[in-house]
């Protein structure tokens, strides 16, 4: 029974234990979800990049930017004048002066987009009458130096990132910064005025870095922004900028590129179309659907995924109770019933043994006291007045209707001996015998059966009148033997009863009758 037990609560814990792999989380029964406190593996939080960080609202626009004070805090190279230009080597120099840049800043969902047009007036006639180095240049594109200026675009675009913290990670940068993949590269709003901008590019090793605040009820931004290459001794910077950015209507913006453009003298074939940008300046170097889903969370997958939840010790534990009390009852239950059937049969067995074995008054179907104190002889060989363990199940064993099976036979003994004390008296074995009474009439009934099939294939009609006559006699008589109810076990005290009021019934319809 223990053995079971334990085979039960293990089959349960087992199924528990595999149920718990694949457990949702945030039930009672489970853990919590992590997204409930880590929105980065919450679902249904948004990959809006404006919505997960309101700076963003006020940043998206049109910018006018001025630069100041651009020199090289180590050499004082102001790297707001011209300087020549190797095409084979990006960022030497631009053979140009820098003062503005025009910035249009979109942000569409979790997507970003920056398009922004460089417009250089023409460089000085000091820069110009300068010896040009072997493989560098003083002009870029149409114009001559002197005399014409140049316009170049660039963009960056990224999107959301998969940490939702109002983060842009960058994707691309086309047109003046070079078609690279900045994937080290982004903007942070640090609150709601101020942001921080970090970009490297890996192939040449070149960093950037901008913090710029709001000011003027959201119209300007005020920033610096360093440069500098990896790689070189000691990491030395390479310019420092001051930058004034203004924020502006589109009409405005390009009304200024327009203004831009004749006050450089920048020539129409050197010029961008700033009115004509459609998402990305550079054409085939803009990015395809597939390459934004590469990061964009809107149409990738996040790499914080909810993990299966853990069931609760606590359910655990009850479950497991709650399991092993269903189990023991069951278990008692079905021992319950296993020790009824065996008493059961026992009782059965044992009636037709008796059958066997006793003989009756002609015309009764009853036990008279004075068989059932002949059967006890019999039965109790070493005539001390109870019957043994031993002698009992020699008595059951020897008669013509097979074995009992032994657990039958202790059910048997255990019932017989009323008061336990490991015999059975004459009182008891009495006892007994009155709850046996269906099962030996049922016997002796089918001994009559088997008497009446050899009466009638006898010979004469005398002996079939004969056993009519035994038939009728055996009938008409009746021998009543009640037994005191306490002596019965307690399982058995209702079928006791009833079998005792049977018997008062028939003793009456014999007194009426007689």
């Amino acid at each position: 029974m223990g053995s079971m037990i334990k085979r039960l609560v293990g089959i349960l814990l087992v199924s528990l234990f595999a149920r718990a792999s694949g457990t949702d989380c945030g039930k009672w029964f489970s853990s919590d979800c992590l997204a409930d406190s880590d929105k980065r593996y919450d679902k249904g939080y948004t990959n809006d990049i404006k919505e997960q960080q309101s700076f963003w609202k006020q940043y998206e626009g049109y910018w006018i930017n001025e630069f100041f004070q651009v020199n090289n805090p180590i050499t004082g190279k102001d790297f707001t004048q011209p300087s020549f230009s190797n095409p084979k080597m990006p960022y030497t120099g631009i053979p140009y002066k820098l003062r503005r840049a025009f910035y249009n800043e979109s942000i569409v969902g979790s997507r970003y987009y920056s398009n922004r047009v460089y417009i250089y007036p023409p460089a000085d006639e000091i820069f110009c009458n300068q010896t040009i180095p072997e493989g560098f240049l003083n002009v870029i594109g149409n114009g001559q130096c002197g005399v014409n200026g140049y316009s170049e675009d660039a963009g960056v675009y990224g999107t959301s990132s998969y940490e939702k913290d109002g983060r842009i990670q960058f994707l691309r940068s086309t047109g003046k910064y070079g078609a690279n993949a900045n994937p080290n590269s982004n903007m942070t709003a640090v609150d709601e005025l101020t942001y921080f901008f970090a970009s490297t590019i890996e192939a040449t090793g070149f960093v950037n870095v901008f913090t710029g605040t709001f000011l003027n009820n959201l119209t300007q931004i005020s920033g610096t922004q360093s440069s500098f290459v990896q790689g070189l001794p000691n990491n030395p910077i390479l310019n420092t900028q001051v930058i004034l950015m203004t924020k502006v209507t589109k009409e405005e913006w390009l009304a200024a590129i327009e203004q831009e453009y004749e006050s450089a003298n920048v020539l129409p074939e050197d010029r961008i179309d700033a009115a004509g940008i459609q998402g990305c300046f550079s054409g085939d170097a803009c990015l395809t659907e597939e390459e934004w889903c590469t990061a964009d969370p809107e149409c990738s997958s996040s790499p914080y995924q909810e993990p299966d939840g853990t069931l609760k010790a606590g359910p655990i534990v009850g479950i497991v109770l709650a399991g092993v009390v269903v189990a023991v009852a069951l278990i008692v239950a079905y021992f319950e019933h296993k020790i009824r059937q065996l008493r059961k049969q026992a009782r059965h067995d044992f009636a037709r043994r008796v059958a066997q074995s006793v003989t009756l008054t002609p015309g009764s179907r009853q036990l008279s006291p004075e068989a059932l104190a002949a059967e006890f002889k019999k039965i109790d060989q070493d005539k001390n007045g109870t019957i043994s363990n031993e002698e009992l199940w020699e008595f059951v064993s020897s008669g013509k209707l097979g074995e009992m099976t032994r657990p039958e036979f202790d059910a048997l003994y255990a019932v017989m001996d009323a008061d336990g004390n490991g015999t059975v008296d004459f009182l008891e074995f009495c006892a007994y015998m009155s709850l046996c009474k269906a099962d030996f009439n049922e016997a002796k009934d089918r001994m009559s059966i088997r008497q009446v099939r050899a009466s009638f294939l006898a010979p004469t009609e005398a002996s079939r009148s004969s056993f009519a006559e035994q038939t009728a006699q055996r009938y008409s008589s009746r021998v009543s033997m009640k037994v005191p109810s306490n002596i019965v076990e307690e399982d058995d005290k209702e079928e006791a009863d009833e079998q005792n009021e049977d018997q008062d019934i028939e003793g009456k319809g014999s007194a009426r009758q007689e």
